[in-house]
């Protein structure tokens, strides 16, 4: 089955300045108490930068853009917020993390490439950014599952939700 995600993740109150003046940005609500995602949508990146460069892909994010990158660094004054994109099908894929806090990357970019295996004791990308932002894993369940992420199967999903 496949899986992709790309979303930025963070309080409600960090959030607020993005989703305020852009039209493109609803935050939905995560499983664990006082977090939110921005599913990152093409229509989202374009509107934050009309040309929707992106950054560089030695950082392994592949939707990730120049505008974006600001407005998650200028957001970031606020408290932690992360950016991530996962991308699976069975249990092949790839995904890329980073939080940003007080205008500096604090975490990452993290990168778990498509022939890497998938890293135990709950240490992938996602995981690692998700601890950031003080979700913590419980018994079997890590954090992708603690904060809900499984909940839909695509992106464009947590939009009509």
């Amino acid at each position: 089955m496949h899986y992709e995600l790309s979303a930025i993740i963070a309080t409600s109150q960090v959030l607020e300045p993005i989703t305020a003046p852009h039209r493109c940005a609803r935050a939905v609500p995560l499983a664990t108490a006082k977090l939110a995602l921005i599913p990152v949508t093409e229509d989202l990146v374009l509107e934050l930068d009309g040309k929707g460069i992106r950054v560089s892909p030695e950082t392994g994010f592949w939707q990730l853009s120049i505008g974006l990158q600001r407005l998650l660094v200028t957001a970031s004054a606020r408290g932690p917020i992360a950016y991530l994109e996962a991308d699976y099908f069975g249990r092949e894929g790839r995904q890329t993390a980073a939080v940003w806090n007080s205008g500096v990357t604090v975490y990452g970019p993290r990168i778990l490439g498509r022939n890497e295996a998938f890293p135990a004791g709950g240490n992938s990308p996602i995981c690692g950014a998700l601890r950031q932002l003080g979700v913590v894993a419980v018994g079997h369940r890590d954090e992708f599952v603690v904060a809900g992420l499984g909940r839909y199967r695509r992106t464009a999903d947590w939009c009509t939700s």
